[in-house]
């Protein structure tokens, strides 16, 4: 999500958390569900970049989403956004805001990594990813799941489909691009969801997620698709709207805040 053009005004800042507060508000209210700053990339405690457009000044400060409405969102921050040595006199800025990603993986990833060493953290996963222990697999469980594999594999598909179900902590699966990584993650679900389990398919990128998604479409699973849906495939979307509450609740309340802003501006009526 992008705010660009936007009215500044100063505010209150917390203390020890951040030097600067402010609230920033498009020039003119939005009037359409994809004006709206709700349902974007940008979320209350995201990190965010804050930029100048007008003059182009790339990253002059950093911080963090304090709150979010439709129509304003207040970041704190570590540099002023009003005195500004590099345009100065210039009341016409357009500022722009940006999720830095960069910070927030990299912070989920530290986050991660410090529970392997916490008293009373994963000690088996610090074992195997710290020390390097080999993974285990259970060759009984292999065999008795070879009804779960589809004819339709070929011998290396089939192997590392073997490998997936028989493993006790995890399993890599390496292949080159067009070897059929995605048919055999396919796979993969179809053969779990066969043995009544419950899978998590993450990715990278959201296009890895739906190419997998649409192979077992039409399977009859029952598919919950997570993620911004600005970015979701729109064959993938019937994953995320029909079964996701809060998508729905989203999308009454952008329709009550544009009846609200209707209102607003609409002319005295007389009788």
């Amino acid at each position: 999500m992008v705010v660009a053009g936007v009215k500044v005004e100063d505010e209150p800042a917390v203390k020890n958390a951040h030097r600067f507060s402010y609230r920033l508000r498009p020039h003119a209210p939005p009037h359409s569900q994809s004006q709206t700053l709700l349902g974007g990339a940008i979320s209350v405690n995201d990190p965010v970049v804050i930029s100048l457009e007008n003059p182009p000044l790339l990253a002059i400060s950093r911080g963090f989403v304090l709150s979010l409405t439709p129509y304003e969102v207040v970041v704190g921050v570590d540099r002023s956004l009003t005195d500004l040595p590099q345009a100065p006199g210039n009341d016409d800025r357009i500022f722009r805001v940006d999720k830095d990603e960069l910070a927030a993986g990299l912070g989920r990833i530290r986050d991660n990594v410090i529970q392997l060493f916490v008293p009373g953290g994963d000690e088996r996963r610090r074992r195997l990813v710290v020390d390097l222990e080999p993974p285990g697999f259970d060759g009984a469980l292999a065999a008795s799941s070879q009804r779960l594999i589809s004819s339709a594999l070929n011998g290396d598909q089939k192997l590392a489909l073997e490998k997936v179900l028989a493993a006790q902590d995890y399993a890599l699966i390496l292949g080159m691009p067009g070897t059929g990584k995605t048919t055999t993650i396919a796979e993969v679900i179809r053969a779990l969801a066969r043995a009544g389990k419950s899978v998590l398919l993450t990715s990278y990128t959201h296009s890895a997620v739906d190419n997998i998604l649409l192979k077992i479409k039409g399977d009859g699973l029952n598919i919950l698709r997570l993620g911004n849906r600005d970015k979701v495939r729109p064959l993938s979307l019937s994953f995320s709207r029909s079964l996701s509450p809060l998508s729905a609740a989203l999308d009454e309340h952008r329709k009550l805040t544009r009846n609200l802003a209707a209102r607003r501006s609409c002319p005295p009526c007389t009788t």
